[in-house]
C-alpha cells in the first residue's frame, strides 16, 4: 500500500463496510420514508448525494448506518456494497493541529488518498458543515468532484445552509433530506421495536411501563436533546448496566439509571416513592426564614414536578423574586439547587447587570455575525450546555436592557430560544428565577427598624405598582408567580446568626482541640444590630461573624494556653466582643459569682427585694431614655432625603446599632425586675413565690448591668503609610509594606482595604488602609514609627507609618483645613477606582496632602481622624523596624526582636515582633 493510502487509513473513524459485514450496525426504526428518499438519490443518475439534515438526537447517524446495512443485505441501494464505506470526521482531523495551515494540508492529503484508494471508497462525513468554519470548502469541493461514487453526510440545518452560502458550488453535490423528531405515537413504536431488537441480540427485555416512563422522563428533564436519541441513550445505558436476570427491566431500574445520569433525586420521579411536602416545606422554611410566600412557591413547584403536571412546552417554573436586598432571594435559588442536586452551588448564575446595553442582547443570546462559534451561540447557551436539568438564576434582572427582557419574554413563553447560530436551545427542563430589587425602596420609608412597619399589608400592592413601571406587563405576565420577599424581623436575623455561630463551632480548629464555645445572648444581640442593614438586610451578617466573632476567638486561642476539652465563653463588654475561658468549680476553687446565699425568712426576703428594686429604678429610666433615643433615630432615618447623605446615614446607622444592642441586653436584665415587682404587688402570691431565686437573679443582673458600662471606641483603625522625609520617593517600599501588612492582617483575622492614596507624577507618596476587627489597634500599634530598608547597591529607603484609631461618630460641620470634592471616575495605583478627592492642609507639619479614594464618605472619615493627628506638632517618631540594615536581618530596635532572614517577614509573619512588643 502506498504512503498516501497509509495516511488515509489512519484518519478513518470507522470502517462501516467491515461493521456491516460483521453485523455490528443496528437497524433504524420508523424512518423508512427518509431511507427511501436517500436510496432514490443513490440509485439515480444525479451527482447529488444524500445529506441527512436534522437537530441533535433525531437519528441522522442511524439512518446512514441503515443505508449501509441494507446495501450489504442485498436491499435498497446496493451501489453502496460496491465500495468501501468509511467514516471520516473533519473535527477529528482539525483537532490534532494547533496550526491551521498544517491541518488544511493534512486534510488535502487525506482527500487525495481517498480519491485514489483501492478498492474505491465512499466517505461518510458526519460533520460536513465544519468545512465552512475551517475554510476547507475548496478542498472538499475538489474531492467531491473527483469521487468515483457517491458520498454520505449529515449536518445540522443552519450549518448546511451556511456551507452552501459560503461556497455555492458545493450545492450541486448536496442532496439535503430533512429528518424530523418523531411524534409521540411513532416514538412509542420506535422504542418498542428497538427494545425487541436488543432482546433478540441477547439483552434483557424492557417492560412496556419502563419504555413509556423513559419517554416521559426524557421529555420532562432532557429538553436540550431531540427524540429518539435521548430516550435510546437512556434505555441503552440502562440495559448495559442492568444485572443479568430473567425478568424484564423494571421502572425502578430505569429510574435509578436516569438519576445517575441527570442527578435528579429519585424522590421527585420514582412513582413508588412518595414526596413528603411537609419535609420539603421544613427543609426550605428552616433555611429561608421569614419568607412564607417563597417557601410555598418552592413546595408547590416540587409537587408539580413530582406529579408530572408541568407544561412540557415551558420551563418547570418561572418566577421573579422581588424585595429588598439581603433577605434571601438568591439564597432561595441556592436552596432549590441544594434540594434538587444536594449541592447549593449547582446553579447557573448570570448577573444581568452586565447586559445593560442594547448590543448586549447579542452577547447573551448570540450574534449571527460573530466570527467564532462561541460568540454565535452566546453566553446563555454556553452556560446551559451540560445542564439537562437545573436552576437558572437571572440576578439583578431590572438592570438588563429592554431588548434582553424581550428575548427573555420569548424564552419563557415558548420554552426555548434561537441563538445567533440559528440553533434551537430548549429551557423546558429548567427552573428560571429572575431576582430584582426594583421598587424595594418602598421599604426605606420605614427607617432603621426591623420589618416593614404597621402598613405592611399595603406594601406588596405598592411594590407591584412600582414593578409595572420597570417591567412590561407582558413580561411580568409570563412569570408563573411574582414572589414578594419581606424585610427580615429581628427574630429571623437572630436565628440566622445562631445558625452561623453553630457552623463556626464545628470548624476544624475547635474540633481538633476538642473545645466547646458558649455564646452569650449578648453576642446575638450585637450581631443582630451590626449584621443587619436597613438597605442590605442580613447580607453583611456572615462578614461580621468572620471579622469580629471568628477574629476575636482566633486571637484568644493563639494568645492563650487552652487545655483540651475546655469551654470558651464569648460575651459583650462595653460594646466589644470578649472571650474568656470557663473553669469548673472544682478547678477554680471558688464560686463563679461571689454572692451571699440568701437564706432569710419571707419577710426579710421581701425587704431585700424592695431594696434591689429601688436600685434598679434609675437603671430603668436609663433604659427608657435609650428607647426614646432609638425612636428618634428611626424617625430621622424615615425623613425625606436622609439616605442621600451616605456618610451621615452611616454614622446614624452605626449609632442605632450600638444602642439597639444595649436595649436588647436591657430587656433581658430587666425581665426579673418586672417579674419581681409584679409578684410583690400581690402579697399572697409573694408568699408562695420562690423569692430567694429571684433575689439571687436580680443581684446577678445588677452586677451584669454595671459590667456592661458604656461603649468604648470603635474597632476600626487607619493604617497610614507614607514617605518619611517628604522628598525622596519609595513607592516600591510602600507597596511591599502593604503586602506585608495584608499577610499579617490575614493571619490575625482582620479585614482590610486600601481606601485612599496620594500619587505625585506616578510615584506613591501616601497610602491609607482601613483595618477592622476586635483588637486591631493593639495588634498594629507596634507599627507606629519609621521603617527603614536597605537593599544591595541602593540607598536606605525610609517610610513613615501612622496607626490612627477610627472614630465612628461623625463630626458635624466642615473640617478645618480639609476640602472634599467629587471627581471623574478613574483608576488609581492602589485604589482600583477613584471617585473622590480630599486635600488636607497641615501647616504645623509643613504638609499639604492630596488624597484620592473610592468613596467620599470614607475620605471624610479619614480626613476627620487623620486631620486631627496632623493638626498637632510632629514630635519625634521612633524607628519601628529596620530591614536589611544589619546583614539580611529584620530588627525592631525598640525591643531588640529580630528575624535572621526577611523572607517570612515580607509575607506577613510579624509574630516575633508582636510577642516582644507585648512583653516589653
Amino acid at each position: 500500500m502506498d504512503k498516501k493510502a497509509l495516511v488515509f487509513d489512519q484518519w478513518i473513524d470507522r470502517d462501516l463496510t467491515a461493521a456491516a459485514l460483521n453485523g455490528e450496525l443496528v437497524p433504524a426504526f420508523q424512518v423508512m420514508s427518509v431511507i427511501e428518499q436517500a436510496e432514490e438519490l443513490l440509485r439515480g443518475k444525479s451527482i447529488r448525494s444524500p445529506v441527512i439534515v436534522g437537530g441533535p438526537g433525531v437519528g441522522k447517524t442511524a439512518v446512514i448506518h441503515e443505508l449501509v446495512r441494507r446495501a450489504y443485505a442485498g436491499e435498497g441501494a446496493t451501489v453502496l456494497a460496491e465500495f468501501r464505506v468509511v467514516q471520516l470526521s473533519l473535527r477529528a482531523i482539525s483537532s490534532q493541529f494547533t496550526d491551521r495551515d498544517k491541518a488544511a494540508t493534512t486534510f488535502a492529503r487525506v482527500c487525495e488518498a481517498l480519491v485514489l484508494a483501492e478498492p474505491p471508497v465512499i466517505p461518510f462525513i458526519p460533520d460536513i458543515h465544519l468545512a465552512s468554519t475551517l475554510d476547507w470548502e475548496p478542498t472538499l469541493h475538489r474531492m467531491l468532484g473527483r469521487l468515483r461514487g457517491p458520498f454520505l453526510a449529515e449536518s445540522l440545518p443552519r450549518d448546511l445552509d451556511l456551507l452552501a452560502e459560503h461556497w455555492s458550488e458545493l450545492g450541486v453535490f448536496l442532496g439535503p433530506i430533512p429528518l424530523q423528531e418523531p411524534r409521540l405515537e411513532r416514538l412509542g413504536r420506535l422504542v418498542g421495536e428497538w427494545c425487541e431488537y436488543q432482546q433478540v441480540q441477547g439483552s434483557r427485555a424492557m417492560s412496556p411501563a419502563a419504555q413509556s416512563y423513559a419517554i416521559e422522563l426524557t421529555s420532562r428533564f432532557m429538553g436540550e436533546r431531540g427524540f429518539p436519541g435521548k430516550v435510546i441513550d437512556l434505555l441503552g445505558q440502562t440495559l448495559d448496566l442492568a444485572p443479568e436476570g430473567d425478568g424484564p427491566v423494571t421502572v425502578r431500574e430505569l429510574v435509578a439509571r436516569f438519576c445517575q445520569i441527570t442527578r435528579v433525586p429519585e424522590r421527585l420521579i420514582d412513582v413508588d416513592l412518595g414526596l413528603d411536602l411537609g419535609e420539603v416545606r421544613q427543609f426550605v422554611g428552616e433555611r429561608l426564614l421569614g419568607q412564607e410566600s417563597a417557601t410555598d412557591t418552592v413546595t408547590r413547584m416540587m409537587a408539580l414536578i413530582k406529579a408530572g403536571l408541568v407544561d412540557l412546552r415551558r420551563p418547570f417554573g418561572a418566577f421573579i423574586f422581588v424585595g429588598p436586598t439581603g433577605v434571601g432571594k438568591t439564597h432561595c435559588a441556592q436552596l432549590m439547587a441544594s434540594y434538587l442536586f444536594d449541592d447549593r452551588e449547582c446553579l447557573i448564575h448570570l448577573n444581568m447587570a452586565e447586559y445593560g446595553k442594547t448590543e448586549d442582547v447579542e452577547v447573551l443570546f448570540g450574534s449571527p455575525n460573530a466570527n467564532t462559534l462561541e460568540a454565535q451561540r452566546g453566553v446563555l447557551h454556553q452556560r446551559l450546555q451540560g445542564h439537562s436539568f437545573g436552576v437558572l438564576l437571572l440576578d439583578e434582572f431590572e438592570k438588563a436592557n429592554r431588548s434582553v427582557h424581550d428575548r427573555v419574554l420569548q424564552m419563557l413563553d415558548e420554552g426555548r430560544f434561537i441563538n445567533g447560530h440559528s440553533e434551537v436551545v430548549s429551557v423546558t427542563s429548567l427552573v428560571i428565577i429572575a431576582v430584582s430589587n426594583a421598587g424595594s425602596d418602598v421599604y426605606r420609608s420605614h427607617g432603621l427598624g426591623f420589618g416593614p412597619g404597621p402598613d405592611a399589608a399595603a406594601i406588596p400592592l405598592e411594590l407591584d405598582r412600582r414593578l409595572a413601571g420597570v417591567f412590561p406587563f407582558e413580561l411580568l405576565n409570563r412569570f408563573d408567580r411574582v414572589v414578594h420577599f419581606k424585610p427580615l424581623q429581628r427574630r429571623h436575623i437572630r436565628a440566622i446568626a445562631q445558625r452561623e455561630l453553630d457552623e463556626l463551632g464545628r470548624r476544624s480548629g475547635l474540633r481538633t482541640r476538642r473545645l466547646k464555645v458558649e455564646v452569650d445572648a449578648d453576642v446575638l444581640d450585637w450581631l443582630v444590630a451590626h449584621g443587619h442593614h436597613p438597605h442590605y438586610g442580613a447580607r453583611f451578617l456572615r462578614r461580621e461573624i468572620e471579622r469580629h466573632v471568628a477574629g476575636t476567638l482566633a486571637e484568644y486561642m493563639v494568645r492563650t494556653a487552652i487545655e483540651p476539652d475546655a469551654t470558651i465563653a464569648m460575651g459583650v463588654r462595653r460594646g466589644r466582643l470578649v472571650v474568656r475561658q470557663v473553669r469548673s468549680l472544682e478547678n477554680a476553687g471558688v464560686t463563679q459569682l461571689e454572692q451571699q446565699k440568701v437564706t432569710l425568712n419571707a419577710g426579710l426576703l421581701v425587704d431585700e427585694a424592695v431594696t434591689w428594686l429601688a436600685r434598679f429604678e434609675p437603671l430603668e429610666k436609663e433604659a427608657e431614655a435609650r428607647k426614646m433615643l432609638v425612636e428618634r433615630l428611626i424617625d430621622a432615618s424615615a425623613s425625606r432625603g436622609f439616605w442621600d447623605d451616605p456618610a451621615h446615614a452611616q454614622s446614624v446607622l452605626q449609632r442605632y446599632k450600638t444602642i439597639d444592642t444595649r436595649i436588647q441586653q436591657d430587656i433581658r436584665l430587666l425581665r426579673p425586675v418586672t417579674h419581681l415587682r409584679r409578684v410583690l404587688s400581690h402579697s399572697e402570691e409573694s408568699m408562695n413565690e420562690n423569692l430567694d431565686k429571684w433575689v439571687d437573679q436580680i443581684v446577678v443582673n445588677y452586677r451584669r448591668w454595671m459590667e456592661l458600662g458604656t461603649r468604648d471606641d470603635g474597632q476600626g483603625v487607619w493604617l497610614v503609610l507614607g514617605t518619611a522625609d517628604g522628598m525622596s520617593h519609595c513607592t516600591e517600599f510602600l507597596v511591599d509594606l502593604v503586602a506585608m501588612y495584608r499577610g499579617w492582617l490575614r493571619r490575625r483575622g482582620f479585614s482590610y482595604d486600601v481606601v485612599a492614596e496620594e500619587v505625585v507624577q506616578g510615584d506613591v507618596n501616601l497610602l491609607v488602609l482601613e483595618v477592622e476587627g476586635a483588637g486591631a489597634l493593639r495588634v498594629l500599634e507596634m507599627e507606629q514609627g519609621e521603617h527603614r530598608r536597605r537593599r544591595l547597591n541602593r540607598p536606605v529607603e525610609r517610610a513613615q507609618v501612622w496607626v490612627v484609631p477610627r472614630r465612628d461618630e461623625r463630626v458635624d460641620g466642615p473640617l478645618p483645613g480639609i476640602e472634599f470634592q467629587d471627581t471623574k471616575r478613574g483608576r488609581g495605583v492602589a485604589v482600583p477606582r477613584r471617585t473622590a478627592r480630599m486635600v488636607i492642609d497641615a501647616p504645623q507639619r509643613g504638609l499639604k496632602l492630596e488624597l484620592h479614594g473610592a468613596a467620599r464618605h470614607t475620605l471624610e472619615q479619614v480626613g476627620q481622624d487623620l486631620g486631627g493627628l496632623l493638626a498637632g506638632p510632629s514630635g519625634h517618631d521612633e524607628v519601628a523596624r529596620e530591614y536589611g540594615l544589619r546583614g539580611g536581618a529584620v530588627q525592631d530596635p525598640r525591643t531588640s526582636a529580630s528575624v535572621i532572614t526577611s523572607k517570612d517577614v515580607v509575607r506577613g509573619d510579624l509574630e516575633v515582633f508582636f510577642r516582644a512588643w507585648e512583653a516589653r
